[in-house]
């Protein structure tokens, strides 16, 4: 999205590192215990020499199942050959997702990662000095958070939610008239241009629902904005001051707004006629805090565009997280927020006294303290909303900056999803797998390419 807010580096509050948390204490911890054994090795302590030359001598005689069977090459692929053959056919048998297929298949990836996992643990490690020990540990370390984060989406998988049939059946007493709450549309805006947020307003204002207001919020000021708002007939709302960004934008119009629910469309989302009646009618479950519905672009993915593929690809890093990993997350109860295209219960966000300012991912954290009210936050797979995507791979770039940083700020908040009293342990595993997909995307790779590095600066044998 290219909202003026995901790029302003104005609100500093949002780049200090608040205290640290207990999982930040536990994590410094380990580092901290992994890196003095690994300094005890390089001065020769006697104890932890011996320590590591044990585990090099397992090393070097691993138990006997975790040998590879000196047998020819055909032999050697036939396991693998008969794992993917059976869930070839489990496929073609069961096409549509049942728990019963989705139980094998996943017992088989599950199988062979642990089997991976555990060659690489009793078998592959190169301890025989401390610099090729170090190398050789290092990056076993920055593997785990992959396989961690793969297996706990695999266990998730097992839950998948799908809700366009629950939105069909809840849709009828909103289209009935029998459901009607007052909504409020909320469009927030900093600097975006007077003709994409025209195009926002009008795509609000033709929403089909009655009982529903436009407003505009402008934390710019501008005079062309409060016309823009006049010409087309909605309410405008200025604030004197920036604090706290797009989420004291938005709490300061909750205090001056009464709907019982709330509508957030970032200044370049455009909904379809559909939005309220498609998402409204969840809100007759008194469970349910929020719907996050599943958001489309109307212009190239950037990095499409660069390939020549903008027709044929899409955006397929949002279509991968909408259409499979938000679904998965649902069926965790561990819904992710975006920041817009979303419907929220107004007395649900006044629990937790409105939008989180403490991170510049309020949308993650607000969503992740009503789950901690033991509330509801689910995703509707419809497309009922598009927007601009980011329009050259830089913005991309600092758009996943800033998700990354947002979410590994949850280790500095008092709404760090792995500790926060309320949610359940499928709920955190869920968060975990987000948080380690960030970790990966970053220190892992960049790891992994260092890595390569080594042989030819370091003299390091194989490690």
């Amino acid at each position: 999205m290219t909202s003026g807010y995901s790029s302003r580096s104005r609100y500093g509050h949002f780049w200090r590192i608040g205290r640290p948390r207990i999982a930040t204490l536990a994590t410094l911890g380990i580092v901290t215990l992994f890196i003095a054994l690994l300094w005890g090795w390089f001065c020769g302590n006697a104890p932890i020499n011996q320590m590591f030359a044990q585990l090099h001598l397992g090393q070097q005689h691993p138990p006997i199942w975790l040998e590879a069977p000196f047998v020819p090459l055909p032999y050697l692929l036939l396991p693998a050959t008969i794992l993917a053959g059976i869930a070839l056919i489990t496929v073609q048998v069961s096409p549509s997702p049942q728990i019963g297929s989705q139980s094998l298949i996943i017992a088989i990836l599950l199988a062979l990662q642990l089997r991976y996992l555990t060659w690489r643990i009793f078998s592959s490690l190169n301890l025989a000095d401390p610099l090729n020990g170090t190398l050789s540990l290092m990056l076993l370390l920055l593997e785990l958070p992959i396989f961690l984060g793969g297996t706990i989406q695999l266990f998730l998988t097992l839950r998948s939610r799908q809700r366009k049939q629950e939105a069909d059946r809840l849709s009828e007493a909103v289209l009935n008239g029998e459901f009607t709450p007052t909504v409020d549309i909320l469009i927030p805006t900093y600097n975006e241009g007077v003709d994409i947020v025209r195009r926002t307003i009008i795509g609000c204002q033709a929403i089909e629902y009655k009982h529903k207001q436009v407003y505009l919020l402008d934390d710019g000021q501008r005079s062309e904005m409060k016309q823009l708002a006049r010409e087309l007939g909605c309410e405008y709302i200025a604030r004197t001051d920036n604090r706290f960004a797009k989420a004291g934008n938005l709490n300061h119009a909750l205090a001056q707004t009464d709907g019982e629910l709330i509508v957030v469309f970032d200044a370049d989302f455009v909904p379809t006629p559909n939005f309220l009646t498609r998402t409204v009618g969840f809100f007759q479950r008194q469970q349910i805090a929020l719907v996050q519905t599943h958001q489309d672009f109307y212009n190239a993915d950037p990095f499409a565009y660069n390939l020549g593929l903008e027709n044929q690809l899409g955006h397929p890093l949002e279509e991968i997280f909408s259409r499979y990993i938000q679904s998965v997350r649902d069926g965790a109860n561990g819904t992710l927020c975006y920041g817009s295209s979303f419907i929220l219960r107004r007395s649900h966000l006044m629990e937790i006294n409105g939008f989180y300012t403490e991170s510049l991912s309020e949308d993650y954290f607000t969503a992740i303290r009503l789950l901690a009210k033991h509330h509801q936050v689910i995703f509707l797979e419809e497309r009922l909303s598009a927007g601009l995507a980011p329009e050259n791979v830089s913005a991309s770039v600092v758009q996943r900056q800033r998700w990354c940083r947002g979410t590994i700020q949850s280790f500095f908040v008092n709404a760090n999803p792995l500790t926060i009293p309320g949610l359940n342990l499928r709920q955190r595993s869920a968060y975990l797998e987000g948080i380690l997909v960030w970790l990966t995307s970053s220190i892992s790779r960049v790891g992994f390419l260092l890595m390569s590095l080594v042989y030819p600066c370091l003299g390091s044998s194989q490690f």
